[in-house]
């Protein structure tokens, strides 16, 4: 009782109030007879309804199936209130009822209506419907299993290296499809990747490309690319001399040379197998100089930028 004398009272008081009162009953008045002309007449509304083909488990559909059908529905307004408070109706379609006997699937705009019409409202008109039929080839055949290309461009940061190859969680895949279609693949690709100036060892998923009339399992790949950074190391070698004669020794001076290379730090603790060597065959006894060049001999795939400090020696050739 308070709180309605207290309302009158501000309706006395205040004129602007009982305006904006006045103004919000004519609202709701106008909304009720509004929803009372809009639920009793008839009125179409669109509906997506989600639909889903029921196959067995060794079937595989070549081709997409939309998720959802457009429906145009006519109805009294007031059975609209079922859509909008229930969750939307879904039509199952079994490939065997509606398979063509040469492995298709192909059901028409009318068939649509049919199956529409058992998961509406019996009162309900269906006045249209998109995609207006459904078309799908499928296969029953065992899946053939063909090798994964991936199609990847890799380029480390300056001072980083790629160090081992790209790892994938699997080799191949199956491809599903009619006899002639599969006997045309003998491998997949993956769509491109491209990552550049890499710090760190990359990880994806790798999508597999599509082929047309033909279904791919699985659909994607994870790669990894192992990617380290590199440390310079500088150790001292010792040169070997090579294609010496029987009787001719070749004495160098100095004996070993320092060589610089750059590492990835996984390996910096180990002992790089690194070679230093002189070819006797590539001296040149007429020159008045007694160098001889020093060239790198075996060296590990891993290490990059080797380099010794001397690129050639003094030597002295001995007889026995």
């Amino acid at each position: 009782m308070k709180l309605l004398d207290t309302i009158r009272e501000r309706l006395r008081e205040s004129p602007r109030t009982r305006s904006i009162l006045l103004y919000l009953f004519f609202v709701v008045i106008s909304a009720i007879f509004w929803s009372f002309l809009t639920f009793n007449s008839d009125v179409q509304l669109e509906l997506e309804v989600p639909i889903e083909i029921s196959k067995p488990n060794n079937v595989h559909l070549l081709n997409k199936v939309p998720d959802t059908l457009t429906v145009t529905v006519k109805d009294r307004g007031y059975r609209f209130f079922s859509y909008l408070f229930h969750k939307s109706p879904k039509i199952t379609l079994r490939l065997s009822d509606y398979s063509d006997g040469n492995s298709s699937f192909k059901i028409d705009q009318s068939h649509l209506k049919k199956a529409l019409a058992s998961v509406l409202n019996k009162q309900a008109t269906i006045v249209s419907v998109l995609p207006e039929s459904i078309n799908i080839k499928f296969t029953d055949l065992p899946g053939k299993k063909v090798p994964v290309k991936t199609d990847i461009v890799v380029e480390p940061r300056e001072d980083y290296t790629q160090y081992g190859a790209l790892i994938q969680s699997q080799d191949s895949v199956l491809v599903f499809s009619d006899a002639k279609t599969l006997s045309e693949i003998n491998e997949v690709y993956t769509y491109h990747v491209e990552e550049l100036n890499l710090t760190d060892t990359l990880r994806r998923r790798v999508t597999i490309a599509p082929i047309n009339g033909a279904v791919v399992e699985p659909r994607s790949i994870d790669i990894i690319v192992p990617i380290e950074k590199l440390k310079q190391q500088t150790k001292s070698v010792k040169i070997a001399v090579r294609n010496a004669p029987a009787g001719v020794k070749m004495l160098l001076f100095p004996s070993d040379v320092e060589v610089k290379y750059l590492t990835p730090v996984s390996r910096i603790s180990e002992d790089a197998d690194i070679t230093a060597v002189v070819d006797y065959n590539s001296v040149d006894f007429n020159s008045p100089s007694n160098k001889v060049k020093v060239m790198i001999g075996e060296v590990p795939a891993a290490y990059q930028d080797v380099r010794f400090s001397n690129d050639s020696v003094e030597y002295i050739i001995e007889k026995h």
